[in-house]
């Protein structure tokens, strides 16, 4: 593993909304100060452009409210979809308008079918999960899919092997410390950008700041702690009241007894 501060910083963003009280969505107008501060920074450390911007979910906001912005600053992002849930809801993003951002530079990457979290899929579901999305996308959008973000950042050594025998190359994590090779896939790590992030944490972000990122691990190891003693799927229903996620996430999981149990 190389040290945290040896790669680049890659940022994680959700909804990008005028307003809202979601956890994971930032306003528009914060969004825009985001996108000015990371190429400030880049720029006068001399490494323009080198931070990554991703998106989950394909949401429609992430066109209508972030795309304008990234245009403006000249920064091209990676979408990472669910194509089982195109046409389910107005709030995703159709064909058309993927075609449009792939059009304007933007990468079209895998969220997942159906964002079921993979740790909690069998192997069937979890072959039909990695695979079903990446041909889609290759067929829809005619190009390669070779990077997939992990829904609700639930991944273990199973899930990476699953994601080499799919095909991906690249799997991008929620734990920002993270950069290496593991079972034939490059694991990537981000910081999930929250509706409270302030400048200051973002700059730290950007700097790749030892201190900040040992912080983040400290707090991630006390979630594991907390998801060992409730269980994850009384965690995540919890972390669905707490953050104003929609229930749809949570009923999406289809959880059975056992998983609820472990």
């Amino acid at each position: 593993m190389r040290s945290p501060a040896a790669r680049n910083p890659v940022f994680a963003y959700h909804e990008v909304m005028p307003e809202s009280d979601y956890a994971y969505c930032v306003t528009s107008s914060v969004f825009a100060e985001h996108m000015q501060l990371i190429c400030a920074l880049a720029k006068n450390s001399g490494t323009h452009g080198q931070a990554q911007i991703t998106f989950d979910d394909g949401e429609v906001s992430q066109l209508q409210n972030a795309a304008p912005i990234l245009a403006e600053h000249g920064i091209a992002a990676t979408y990472f979809v669910t194509p089982g849930l195109i046409g389910t809801a107005a709030k995703f993003l159709d064909w058309e308008r993927l075609r449009g951002l792939q059009a304007a530079g933007h990468s079209i990457q895998s969220h997942g079918w159906s964002h079921k979290f993979l740790t909690f899929c069998d192997d069937s579901e979890l072959a039909h999960e990695l695979t079903a999305s990446r041909e889609v996308l290759e067929e829809k959008l005619g190009a390669s899919v070779e990077e997939i973000s992990i829904p609700g950042g639930r991944w273990d050594k199973r899930v990476l092997a699953a994601c080499a025998r799919a095909g991906y190359k690249r799997v991008y994590v929620s734990e920002p410390w993270i950069a290496g090779e593991m079972h034939s896939v490059k694991v990537i790590g981000r910081f999930m950008v929250r509706r409270t992030t302030s400048v200051a944490e973002l700059t730290r972000m950007v700097q790749q700041d030892p201190q900040a990122l040992w912080k983040l691990k400290m707090r991630a190891q006390l979630k594991r702690s907390i998801v060992g003693l409730v269980g994850d799927g009384l965690y995540h229903r919890l972390w669905c009241r707490l953050t104003g996620y929609d229930e749809f996430e949570a009923a999406r999981q289809e959880l059975t007894p056992e998983v609820r149990s472990k």
